[in-house]
């Protein structure tokens, strides 16, 4: 990765880390990227692009799984940054990580007992 596209991709990757409630070290994102790798995408995002029934379905799936990957088809008319933005701002979750067209995005049960622990911060 070129200088500048690290910097580029570390200032996203600030910009989009908001969540009111959890504050994710880097060692805690490894743990979640390293869970979510064998995961399969729960929500995909096609030509229909971001509708509200896309954001309520992330809302639902956050209801039954803590850690979720979003994946944007090639025919997705909207962009990952979009994406995030919205889904952020609906939900209160935290990026984990951009890869490419997936999105991992965690937030942890306020309602129920948590599935996945997190490693302590360093």
């Amino acid at each position: 990765m070129h200088a500048q596209n690290r910097a580029c991709y570390n200032q996203r990757k600030f910009n989009h880390d908001r969540s009111k409630n959890v504050k994710l070290s880097s060692n805690q994102r490894k743990h979640l990227e390293a869970l979510a790798n064998p995961m399969d995408a729960i929500i995909r995002i096609g030509k229909q692009g971001l509708e509200a029934k896309i954001v309520s379905s992330v809302i639902e799936a956050f209801n039954s799984h803590e850690l979720i990957k979003i994946k944007l088809l090639d025919t997705s008319p909207v962009g990952v940054e979009e994406v995030v933005d919205e889904i952020l701002d609906a939900t209160d979750a935290v990026l984990v990580r951009t890869i490419g067209r997936v999105i991992i995005l965690y937030r942890p049960f306020t309602d129920k007992p948590a599935k996945i622990e997190l490693p302590a911060a360093r």
